[in-house]
């Protein structure tokens, strides 16, 4: 079509009178810019939401576990530097100050905060901005937590870095647990080493829940080449602290009351000379440190022991009078189960599908008792067992090298040990 043609048909339209219709269509095109405009200034606006919800909850966290060093003013000033300072863009731009309210007495700290947000085609349709809002309360000085290292020992850890990696990953737990403390006594940490069997002060040798029965034969050869057995049962004069699995079923429990023959702990003959003794709950970080830092890799796995162990540190009664009842108000109880092997050896059996079947158990007992497991695999291990063996799938690890060990326990001293928001 040629130029002149266009424009003579272009001026006809224009004085003919049906050219409105271009008028009113500008005019129906208003409302459906507007309407696409207010999906797009929504999804700006659910950003920013998203964006103050995070700085919110930050800042009354922080300011929980600030609260009893600094002055009202002081936090307040302090909570308005932590959500400008974790706010960007239009969200940024918008927030000037939050409301805060202080509460000493119930120990609270609530934070209110609004953003404005500018609007761009919803202007159309007279919508010039959108308020966002969010607000969080947190608490200080009130929750207690008691936690239980059951660290794998085994001959196995000695290889790859990882018992060092081990060693330097739970004193760095240590001592952001240690940070988090607010008042004494506030976070109790127990070590529990463990191999085929675990191990014990000798100076509990008198209490009435162990059982000195354990047997072990020798084997040597007279003059003429004839074979002698010699069977020593334990005592209390030679025994050396270590421990092998009760009878079963108890050998998955923790009996607050141990009486009878089959709740008691068995005294035995050391399989694993060197291995390192438990700590019972304390808040002593010098004892814990000495703790960590006396483990040494020696012997086969069982990790059922290890878990049996670590519910028995948490549970007020025999073997240990530590732990608090778990009725205690705001009292969590947490367990931390590592290992880098297949079960291979208990007091019973050789068999890694038999003794899988008791530490599924035990882990069961720990978590119907009310203690929150996370499980740490180490390169190697039953993968099924430990995920099943947690409280959570987000509460199984696992790491393919050692070095990964620190992130992990740094990721959960960090959930174990942060003030938890109240709504």
């Amino acid at each position: 079509m040629k130029v002149p043609v266009m424009l003579k048909r272009l001026k006809r339209l224009c004085s003919d009178e049906r050219g409105n219709v271009i008028t009113i269509f500008g005019f129906a095109l208003v409302p459906i810019i507007g309407l696409t405009g207010a999906t797009i200034d929504y999804s700006r606006a659910t950003e920013a939401r998203m964006k103050l919800n995070s700085a919110v909850d930050s800042a009354a966290l922080m300011a929980a576990r600030d609260a009893t060093k600094l002055s009202d003013s002081e936090l307040r000033d302090r909570i308005n530097k932590w959500v400008a300072a974790n706010l960007s863009g239009e969200a940024a731009k918008s927030f000037t100050s939050a409301n805060i309210t202080i509460d000493r007495t119930a120990r609270t700290i609530t934070v209110a905060a609004n953003l404005s947000i500018d609007t761009s085609l919803t202007r159309l349709i007279g919508k010039d901005s959108v308020t966002v809002a969010s607000s969080a309360q947190s608490t200080w000085g009130t929750n207690t937590i008691e936690l239980a290292l059951a660290l794998d020992n085994t001959g196995s850890m000695g290889s790859s870095g990882k018992m060092d990696a081990l060693k330097a990953a739970s004193l760095d737990l240590i001592k952001i647990m240690k940070d988090a403390t607010l008042t004494t006594d506030q976070i109790r940490i127990s070590v529990v080493p463990f191999a085929t069997q675990v191990k014990v002060s000798t100076t509990l040798k008198d209490e009435s829940w162990l059982r000195y029965d354990q047997s072990k034969t020798t084997w040597s050869q007279d003059r003429r080449g004839n074979w002698i057995a010699n069977t020593v049962t334990i005592n209390k004069s030679s025994w050396t602290g270590c421990i092998s699995d009760r009878d079963q079923p108890n050998d998955v429990k923790d009996n607050e009351s141990v009486s009878a023959y089959g709740t008691l702990y068995p005294a035995d003959f050391c399989a694993q000379s060197t291995l390192a003794p438990i700590l019972p709950l304390t808040s002593d970080w010098t004892a814990l440190a000495n703790a960590i830092n006396g483990m040494t890799p020696v012997g086969n796995t069982n990790v059922t022991i290890g878990a049996n162990w670590g519910m028995a540190t948490l549970t007020p009664g025999v073997p240990f009078g530590e732990a608090k009842p778990f009725s205690t108000p705001r009292l969590s109880k947490y367990m931390i189960l590592l290992t880098d092997g297949e079960n291979t050896q208990n007091r019973f059996t050789s068999s890694a599908s038999a003794i899988d079947d008791r530490t599924k158990l035990a882990c069961q007992s720990a978590k119907d008792a009310g203690i929150r497991v996370y499980t740490v695999r180490v390169i190697d291990g039953n993968r099924t067992l430990l995920q099943n063996c947690a409280s959570s799938p987000g509460m199984y690890y696992e790491v393919s090298s050692a070095s990964q060990l620190t992130p992990v326990f740094q990721q959960i001293a960090r959930e174990i040990s942060q003030i938890r928001l109240t709504q």
